[in-house]
């Protein structure tokens, strides 16, 4: 059977959260880089439509989706892995700290794409109720995280805290939210990153061989 192979970006969350999900499941995956995020060609995209990443290639069939990448990984996985999925979170805390985590995810990429690649003025009022709504669902879950994660059940891993890493490291990389404010989160950050998952994925910024490295 050929490997799969996850197509995405080094300096994504989103390809991050598959590609931490791909080591924790021990799934061997190949990676295909997009350099070209301006590109509106979905063949540039592996074929998603909706010209986004990651998009998981695995024996023929096309997956689109970090959380729908995850649980296709986690269907072909090696070994049995105890997960926690979204679903299986009955806490309405816990519940609601997914949803944040989802939001903020989508916020970065958008102030990222916005301001830094496009950039368009961070003024905007698009892009300051983007951030300001970022730093209220981090200043929410700052204040939440230790007892949410000590709430969720015996597991390998969940969702929420693998996203939620992913996260709160991406705000350090690519900086638009400073997280000075956010110790626990930063704490939090700190021993997942220890996880072998976490160690073998680093952000970093794609680029074609022989180009210059961005600043």
């Amino acid at each position: 059977m050929p490997v799969p192979c996850i197509v995405g970006r080094s300096s994504s969350h989103f390809t991050r959260l598959v590609r931490v999900f791909a080591e924790e499941l021990g799934v061997a995956c190949e990676f295909a880089p997009v350099y070209d995020l301006s590109s509106l060609d979905a063949r540039d995209y592996a074929g998603n439509p909706a010209l986004k990443l990651p998009v998981l290639r695995a024996g023929g069939v096309t997956i689109f989706g970090a959380e729908n990448i995850c649980r296709a990984l986690a269907d072909t996985a090696p070994a049995r892995c105890r997960i926690v999925w979204t679903e299986e979170m009955h806490d309405a805390q816990a519940r609601n700290a997914q949803e944040l985590v989802w939001h903020a995810m989508q916020a970065q990429v958008e102030l990222g794409f916005g301001t830094q690649i496009a950039k368009l003025p961070a003024d905007s009022i698009y892009f300051a109720k983007a951030a300001a709504g970022m730093r209220n669902a981090l200043a929410w879950l700052d204040e939440r995280v230790q007892s949410v994660i000590d709430a969720l059940p015996p597991r390998d891993i969940s969702m929420l805290e693998a996203s939620l890493f992913c996260l709160v490291e991406h705000l350090a990389f690519r900086a638009t939210i400073s997280l000075a404010p956010y110790e626990r989160l930063t704490a939090f950050a700190h021993v997942f990153g220890k996880r072998a998952s976490a160690q073998r994925t680093p952000y970093l910024f794609d680029t074609p061989l022989g180009a210059p490295q961005p600043g």
